[in-house]
C-alpha cells in the first residue's frame, strides 16, 4: 500500500484534481460560487485520498484528508457514496470522532461493501477502549496515549487544540478514581481562569464514577484542616505551593501539568518547577504528564526534573484542516479586497476571489469589522484582538452592523451576569445582547466562562479575544481573523503563538475544516507562515542562569544598584538556587540546566551564593515560603520585624495584620503594605499608593461586589471615559489585589510568624489571619470561602453569603445550608441559578 500511495503522490493529475477540488470548494465557501467539476474527478480524487490515507507520511495523510472531505462537502452523497468513501478514508487515518461531523457520513457505515465494513470493524476495534461501560473510539495519536497512561508511564505530550489531548487525560483521571478510591491527583493549571474551566470538564468525566466520588479542591486546605481521603487537586503552581507548604504530609499520586510549556515563563515559571520537583520529591514514583501545544523540545521536561522514563508524543495528525487566507487590500477607501490561499500554509499562494465590501477599511479596526462580518456570519467566529481596549471597540462595532438582531433569552442572561459580575455600565452588555462578545484577562472568572459557554453553544457568533486565548482556553471556532496580532505592546505575535492560535480554527465533530482569515498580510511586520510550528521550551531558570548570568549574580549579590528594583524573575531564580546549595542539590539544580560542576558559571554562582549566605540568616525553609522575593529583601524584612517584636507583646501584637471585618483593619493593611513596598517593592511610598491598595484590598477580601467597587472608581474618575475605568479597575483587582498583594503579604506573614515563633510569642504567631487566601479568592468570610469552595463563583458566593445568617460554615455545612433552600428563594439571576443547580445536582449525586 505505501508504494501504491508513493505513485498517487508521484502523478501530477492527481495534484491538479486535488488542487481544483480545494480551490472550488473555498470558493463555495467563499460565496462566489463553485467551478464545474465532474463526477469523475470526485470520483478518482476520492479514490486516491482512501490510498493516501493508509501512507506512513504524514504529509500523505494531511492531504488525504484535506482533498476527502472537500470532495464529500462539494459533491454530497446522491450520485455517488461519497459519504461511504468518505468514511473509509477516516478510518485508516484513525480519525473516528470526525465520523460524527455529517450524520450522513456517521449513518454510512451500514451501507459500507463488506470487505471495508469488515477494515472499518477490525481498525475501530483496535482503537476502541472502555469508559465507565461506554465503548469509545479513538483517534490513533489518543489510543496510543491512553494505552501508555494505563501503563503508568510517564508521558510528555505536544499536540494542536483539536487533537483530544485533554479528554483523553480527564477520563484517564476518571478511570484511576474508579480504581482507586483514596487516590490523590494534582491538575496543576497555568492561570486562575482555567481552575474553572478544568474543575468543570473534570466534574463531567468523574460523573460515570460508581461509588463515592473525588472532592475536587481548587482552594488551598488550611493548616488545621485534614485533607480529603480521595481528591483531585486543580490548582495553579502558586495554590500547589500552597498546599504543600500548610501539609507536609501531601502528596500525590498522579500529577498533570496542563500547558506545561509554561515553564518558561518568568518567576511562574521557576515555581511551576520547583513545585513539581516538590512533588517528585514526596514521592518519587508517582506518575507526571507534561501536556502542551505542539512544542519541539519535549525532551526537556526529562532532562529537567531528572526522569529518564518519560515517553514522549509528539502529535500533527489532522483531525480538523485549516486553510490560511492572505487578505490584500486593494483599496482602502472603496473596500476592496483579495483573498487568496497558501492551503495549510506550506503552499505558495494562489489567487481565490475578489471583491469590494463597499465600506472604507483604512484602519485595523476597520478591516477586522467588516472582513469578519462579510464572512462570518452565520458561522462561529474569533477575532484576535491587540489588547482589551481594542477588543472592546471591535465588538462595538461589530454589534452595531448587527443592531438589528433581536437577542434571545441565552443572550439576555449572559447580559444580566455581566451586569451582576461586572458592572451595568459594562460595554459587554449591550454587545452580547446582538451575538457579539469579547474576552481578555481580567475579566471575572465566572462570567469569561458563561462567555466561553455562550460562544461554544452557538449563541455568540462573533467572539473577540486578546492573547488570553492562547493560554489554554480550548475555544476553538469555524473562522479566526487577524490583522497583524500582536502580543504585548508593539510585540508581533511569535510563529509559535501564531501557530498555536490558527489551531483554534476548526472544530472537530462540527467542520472538516477551518479558515483564518491573515488581513493586510504582506503589511505585517513579520510573516509568521515561514516561522517554525513548534516552540523550543527554555524553563525560565535556565534562562537565568545561562542567559543572564551578569544580573543573577548582582541579584544574588545584593548589588547596590539593584537593591530597590523589583526582579521577580531572578529573585526567584536565587531564591530556589540558595535553598538548593542549603539542601545540598545545587549541583544537581544546575547540572539539568546545562551548568556542570567545575565550570566557571558555576563556581561563580557558588561563590556569588556563599557569599548571600553569609549575609541572610533566615532559615531556607522560611525563605522558600515565599519564592519570587529575594532572600536578600526578605532578610532586610524580617530584621525590622525582628527589631520591633523584641521590643514587646503590644508591639509585636500591633504588627499581627487584623481580619478584614475588624475595624481597624484598612490601617494595618496600608501600613503592612508601606513597609513591603518600600522593601519588597522598591516604591516611593511618599505618593501613598499603599494606602489606596490596601482600600481596594479590604474592600476585596469583605466581599464587596465587583460593581460596587467600580462605582466608588467611576466616581473618583467622574471626567475619565467609562470603559476606560471599568478596564483599569479590573487590571487593579487581578494584577495587584489578587497577584501583587498576595505575594506581599504572604511574604510579610511567613517572616513575622518566624519572629513571632523566635521571640516566644506562639500564641500571636497562630492567630495571623489567611489574608492571601482572602486575597486570592475575594472572600474572608468563612461561609463565602466554603461557597467558592464548593465550586461557586465570586458573584454567587456573595449573595448566597449575605442571605446566610452563619459566616462560619465550612464546606460540608454550607453544601448542607445550600441544599436545604429552593433555588427559586435565592433570588438569582438566571445563570447564576444554574451554577448552583449544578453544584446541588453534582453534591447529591
Amino acid at each position: 500500500m505505501q508504494d501504491l500511495a508513493d505513485k498517487v503522490w508521484a502523478n501530477r493529475a492527481f495534484h491538479e484534481t486535488s488542487g481544483r477540488i480545494q480551490m472550488a470548494w473555498l470558493r463555495r465557501e467563499l460565496g462566489s460560487g463553485p467551478a464545474g467539476l465532474s463526477l469523475e474527478d470526485a470520483s478518482k480524487l476520492m479514490r486516491a485520498a482512501s490510498i493516501l490515507a493508509a501512507s506512513s507520511s504524514q504529509e500523505h495523510r494531511t492531504e488525504a484528508f484535506r482533498a476527502a472531505t472537500c470532495t464529500y462537502e462539494l459533491f454530497g452523497a446522491e450520485a455517488l457514496p461519497l459519504d461511504q468513501a468518505l468514511r473509509v478514508v477516516l478510518t485508516r487515518l484513525g480519525n473516528f470522532p470526525s465520523f460524527h461531523t455529517r450524520s450522513e457520513v456517521a449513518n454510512a457505515g451500514g451501507d459500507l461493501p463488506l470487505s471495508l465494513a469488515t477494515e472499518e470493524l477490525v481498525t475501530a476495534e483496535g482503537r476502541t477502549v472502555v469508559l465507565s461501560d461506554q465503548r469509545l473510539h479513538l483517534t490513533n495519536f489518543q489510543h496510543d496515549l491512553w494505552i501508555n497512561l494505563v501503563g503508568k508511564r510517564r508521558v510528555a505530550l505536544a499536540a494542536p487544540t483539536s487533537a483530544g489531548k485533554s479528554f483523553v487525560l480527564q477520563n484517564y483521571l476518571a478511570s484511576i478514581f474508579n480504581d482507586n478510591p483514596t487516590a490523590s491527583v494534582v491538575y496543576i493549571v497555568p492561570t486562575r481562569a482555567l481552575i474553572a474551566q478544568v474543575s468543570e470538564d473534570l466534574r463531567g468525566s468523574l460523573a460515570a464514577i460508581e461509588g463515592d466520588r473525588p472532592e475536587i479542591v481548587t482552594v488551598p486546605i488550611d493548616p488545621e484542616t485534614p485533607l480529603p481521603a480521595c481528591a483531585l487537586y486543580v490548582m495553579t503552581q502558586e495554590r500547589v505551593q500552597l498546599a504543600l507548604t500548610a501539609h507536609p504530609d501531601f502528596r500525590a499520586d498522579t500529577v498533570v501539568v496542563d500547558e506545561a510549556h509554561s515553564i518558561a515563563d518568568g518567576a511562574r515559571g521557576v515555581l511551576l518547577q520547583w513545585v513539581v520537583d516538590d512533588l517528585l520529591r514526596r514521592k518519587p514514583a508517582l506518575q507526571i504528564m507534561f501536556a502542551s501545544p505542539i512544542i519541539e523540545n519535549l525532551s526537556v521536561f526529562g532532562r529537567l526534573f531528572g526522569l529518564d522514563d518519560i515517553k514522549e508524543f509528539p502529535s500533527v495528525e489532522p483531525t480538523v484542516s485549516q486553510n490560511f487566507l492572505p487578505v490584500g487590500i486593494g483599496s482602502a477607501t472603496k473596500g476592496s479586497i483579495t483573498i487568496s490561499t497558501c492551503g495549510d500554509g506550506s503552499r505558495s499562494s494562489s489567487e481565490v476571489m475578489t471583491l469590494s465590501l463597499d465600506h472604507t477599511i483604512a484602519g485595523r479596526t476597520e478591516k477586522l469589522v467588516h472582513i469578519a462580518a462579510r464572512f462570518g456570519v452565520g458561522q462561529s467566529n474569533i477575532v484576535y484582538a491587540n489588547g482589551a481596549a481594542e477588543a472592546e471597540k471591535i465588538a462595538l462595532q461589530l454589534a452595531d452592523l448587527l443592531s438589528e438582531r433581536e437577542p434571545n433569552g441565552e443572550r439576555l442572561a449572559l447580559a444580566d451576569l455581566a451586569k451582576e459580575a461586572v458592572h451595568p455600565n459594562y460595554v459587554l452588555i449591550e454587545c452580547v445582547k446582538k451575538g457579539v462578545a469579547f474576552h481578555y484577562s481580567n475579566i471575572p472568572t465566572q462570567l469569561r466562562r458563561a462567555i466561553e459557554q455562550a460562544a461554544s453553544d452557538g449563541h455568540i457568533d462573533f467572539l473577540v479575544c486578546t492573547s488570553t486565548l492562547l493560554q489554554g482556553v480550548n475555544l476553538p471556532a469555524k473562522n479566526v481573523f487577524m490583522c497583524a496580532p500582536e502580543k504585548g505592546r508593539m510585540r508581533p505575535l511569535e510563529s509559535t503563538d501564531f501557530w498555536n492560535l490558527s489551531g483554534r480554527a476548526g472544530r472537530l465533530r462540527r467542520e472538516f475544516q477551518g479558515n483564518i482569515f491573515l488581513i493586510d498580510y504582506d503589511n505585517w511586520k513579520t510573516k509568521p507562515l515561514d516561522g517554525p510550528k513548534g516552540a523550543v521550551v527554555v524553563p525560565a531558570i535556565e534562562t537565568s542562569v545561562r542567559h543572564n548570568s551578569d544580573q543573577l549574580l548582582d541579584v544574588i549579590a545584593n548589588v547596590e544598584t539593584l537593591k530597590r528594583r523589583d526582579e521577580p524573575q531572578l529573585e526567584s531564580t536565587f531564591v530556589r538556587l540558595f535553598s538548593d546549595m542549603k539542601s545540598g542539590e545545587l549541583e544537581m539544580t544546575l547540572g539539568r540546566v546545562g551548568i556542570d560542576a567545575g565550570t566557571t558559571s558555576y563556581q561563580d554562582l557558588s561563590r556569588a551564593l556563599a557569599t548571600a549566605d553569609a549575609m541572610v540568616t533566615l532559615p531556607a525553609e522560611i525563605v522558600r515560603r515565599t519564592p519570587n522575593v529575594s532572600a536578600h529583601k526578605q532578610q532586610r524584612l524580617f530584621d525590622l520585624l525582628a527589631e520591633r517584636v523584641s521590643k514587646g507583646g503590644g508591639i509585636a501584637h500591633s504588627l499581627i495584620p487584623l481580619h478584614p471585618r475588624e475595624s481597624g483593619a484598612f490601617q494595618s493593611y496600608a501600613d503592612i503594605l508601606e513597609l513591603c513596598h518600600d522593601h519588597i517593592l522598591g516604591l516611593d511610598t511618599s505618593r501613598n499608593l499603599h494606602r489606596f491598595h490596601a482600600l481596594l484590598a479590604l474592600k476585596w477580601m469583605r466581599g464587596v461586589a465587583l460593581p460596587q467597587i467600580i462605582d466608588e472608581q467611576l466616581q473618583r474618575k467622574a471626567k475619565k471615559d467609562i470603559r476606560t475605568v471599568i478596564r483599569e479597575t479590573l487590571d487593579l483587582i487581578e494584577t495587584q489585589i489578587r497577584f501583587q498583594a498576595v505575594r506581599l503579604f504572604g511574604c510579610y506573614n511567613a517572616l513575622l510568624i518566624y519572629a513571632l515563633d523566635q521571640a516566644g510569642y506562639i500564641d500571636l504567631a497562630s492567630s495571623i489571619p489567611a489574608v492571601p487566601l482572602y486575597l486570592e479568592v475575594g472572600a474572608s468570610d468563612k461561609t463565602m470561602i466554603s461557597f467558592i469552595s464548593l465550586g461557586l463563583s465570586r458573584v454567587s458566593a456573595m449573595k448566597l453569603n449575605d442571605i446566610s445568617a452563619r459566616k462560619d460554615l465550612d464546606k460540608a455545612a454550607a453544601m448542607k445550608w445550600l441544599s436545604s433552600r429552593s433555588l427559586e428563594s435565592l433570588g438569582l439571576s438566571p445563570l447564576l441559578t444554574a451554577e448552583v443547580a449544578s453544584i446541588l445536582a453534582e453534591g447529591q449525586s
